[in-house]
């Protein structure tokens, strides 16, 4: 029990009132957490301890009690009378065993803290090798009205410490040093040095990893030589709300021709982002390349609380649920001047991946959306989904940053009862990407327009519509289609029919629908269907189909993307229905490893 002259009346509440473990007097039910600043140091090495609290109200003072590994932690409570909480105030520091209380008080009539913030910092010694865990045991709060609550929390961080320090007499015979444990090759371990952990805006915590030239410039050597992987990993430690990696750019772009296979995974608590190095070669960073002290930025932050709320009003009304967190993901070039945000990687597809704290077992009734706060605008993003011990990992595939979530919504047509494309329609319009003709139908055998199903290709893979390009004369920037097809022509999915005509009302034929279909798989993968002359195509009509199609037929045959209207004939000339459209678009997202097979 602390016991310290002059101790404020609400410290001396936190000390000595007793009232039921668990029970919450205040408003409000806060949660309570403990993080590292590092989870791997080495002996010598402070080890950062930081106490957050969510759902906070009212916070006027409060008791932490933790417990620690002594056998390979120290502390010492002179460095840690000091003011490292978030706020100021009046503090006292008892260590009792492998027992820390942490006690604090507002001075005078002052409003309680509110939201989630950090609560307070704690610095101990890496003293001895292993895994050394510390705990948050219990968490006693007290409001500017001196109502107190104890919360029971038993929250567990743990640090790796490698090396031993010598024993008495130096090396000799009194102790040893422990060689350092051998560093995994894929895995650039963070130095307490390289991480800057600040206050960031409305209240949400920030950690940035600034990563050291020479270091990152050894790793991808060491990468290349022992590693048969292209991956090299970089673990972001704690759970913050806003996390970034800051990397050298004139480094890894020396680096580039060496590694232009290689993945940058930056991993943090919210989410990953896998960043191909091969980006680097658009103009966009190549263009930096003598540019002193220009440094690539990729960040993976929880969005703010406002952009949550307005994302979840606008869902509700759909019968929609969020399902995850609203991460924002972004790539960032900083030189002194200036910050550029990178929005678009061209035709590279990009993976980022968000952590859902629940196992989704359909994932036929689940997307990630991209949702754009300025206009309120949600839309489909390709995504697949991986569920293991209760909760699921979803890749999100896109050639753009954005602002995604995880969303679940279920979609059915009274007209589809029966009907042979029924759970390819109804995934579709599931995952947003088709819409009924109303709200319980969905009209199947309606026919479809090369507007139409070039929309949907656009919708299917993801991509951003580009506002202002006039590709065609015959598509007027007035029509629902424009930014679609415009969009669809600036990444090759569809041409003209004739110079500077598209002729978006016209029936699209089947051999039209499976050219654009070949068109979206090879820009996903990169590839074309320029070779496939040379395959057989086994349909009765083959001679019907036209000399521009027959090489994206024979392709999607030979790989089993499209079947024959009947059991010998393709009818290349006959026009497509909005049931064979969904089909189609589904079976290029699957092959293109975009949605769940």
């Amino acid at each position: 029990m602390l016991r310290k002259t002059g101790l404020f009346l609400t410290v001396m509440m936190l000390l000595f009132t007793v009232i039921p473990i668990g029970t919450a007097v205040g408003a409000g039910i806060p949660s309570f957490k403990v993080n590292l600043k590092a989870s791997q140091v080495t002996v010598g090495d402070n080890v950062v301890v930081t106490v957050y609290g969510n759902n906070v109200t009212d916070l006027y003072g409060y008791e932490a009690v933790l417990t620690y590994d002594t056998d390979r932690l120290e502390f010492n409570k002179d460095d840690n009378t000091k003011s490292y909480g978030s706020f100021e105030g009046y503090k006292i520091v008892q260590d009792s065993g492998n027992q820390i209380t942490f006690a604090y008080s507002k001075m005078g009539n002052k409003t309680g803290e509110n939201g989630d913030l950090a609560i307070c910092t704690l610095i101990f010694k890496a003293k001895k090798s292993g895994q050394a865990n510390v705990t948050l045991k219990q968490m006693t709060t007290v409001t500017s009205q001196s109502l107190p609550s104890i919360w029971n929390v038993n929250a567990q961080a743990a640090v790796k410490i490698d090396g031993t320090v010598p024993g008495p007499g130096g090396g000799g015979g009194g102790g040893s040093i422990t060689p350092p444990t051998k560093e995994d090759p894929n895995l650039y371990v963070l130095k307490e040095s390289e991480l800057r952990i600040e206050a960031g805006q409305d209240g949400q915590t920030s950690v940035t990893a600034v990563i050291d030239s020479k270091r990152l410039e050894q790793k991808l050597a060491d990468l290349k030589a022992t590693s048969g992987s292209t991956v090299l990993s970089f673990e972001i430690p704690g759970e913050r709300d806003l996390n970034a990696l800051e990397l050298p750019l004139p480094t890894l772009l020396s680096s580039l021709k060496d590694h232009k296979d290689t993945i940058l995974s930056v991993r943090s608590h919210l989410g990953i982002y896998d960043l191909p190095m091969s980006i680097l070669n658009q103009a966009d960073f190549a263009g930096m390349a003598g540019v002193e002290g220009a440094t690539l930025i990729i960040r993976i932050d929880k969005a703010k609380s406002l952009h949550e709320t307005k994302f979840d009003q606008s869902i509700s009304d759909k019968g929609m649920v969020r399902v995850s967190g609203m991460i924002d993901y972004k790539i960032i070039l900083k030189t002194k001047d200036k910050e550029e945000e990178i929005h678009s990687f061209g035709s590279s597809f990009v993976t980022r991946v968000i952590h859902v704290d629940a196992a989704i077992q359909d994932p036929s009734a689940a997307t990630a959306v991209v949702y754009d706060p300025a206009t309120g605008e949600m839309k489909f993003v390709p995504s697949v989904f991986t569920a293991k011990d209760g909760k699921t990992e979803v890749k999100v595939i896109r050639n753009t940053n954005s602002l995604y979530a995880i969303v679940q919504n279920k979609k059915t047509f009274d007209d589809m009862i029966g009907h042979w494309a029924k759970q390819d329609v109804e995934q579709l319009a599931s995952k947003l990407i088709i819409a009924g003709t109303s709200d319980r139908t969905y009209t199947p055998e309606m026919q479809v327009t090369r507007a139409q199903f070039a929309a949907l290709l656009v919708r299917g893979l993801g991509l951003p519509e580009e506002a202002g390009l006039n590709v065609f004369t015959d598509v007027a920037a007035t029509q629902w289609y424009a930014s679609e097809v415009n969009t669809a022509a600036k990444y090759g999915l569809v041409q003209g029919v004739a110079e500077g005509q598209f002729n978006p009302d016209a029936q699209i034929t089947r051999e039209q629908m499976v050219v654009m279909m070949m068109k979206a798989i090879g820009l996903v993968q990169g590839t074309s269907t320029s070779n496939a002359s040379s395959m057989n195509i086994s349909f009765a009509d083959q001679a019907m189909i036209s000399d521009y199609a027959r090489n994206s037929v024979a392709a999607a045959a030979a790989q089993g993307l499209i079947q024959g209207k009947t059991e010998t004939d393709f009818a290349p000339q006959d026009v497509a229905t909005r049931a064979e459209a969904a089909v189609i678009i589904k079976r290029v997202l699957q092959y293109a490893n975009l949605i769940n097979k």
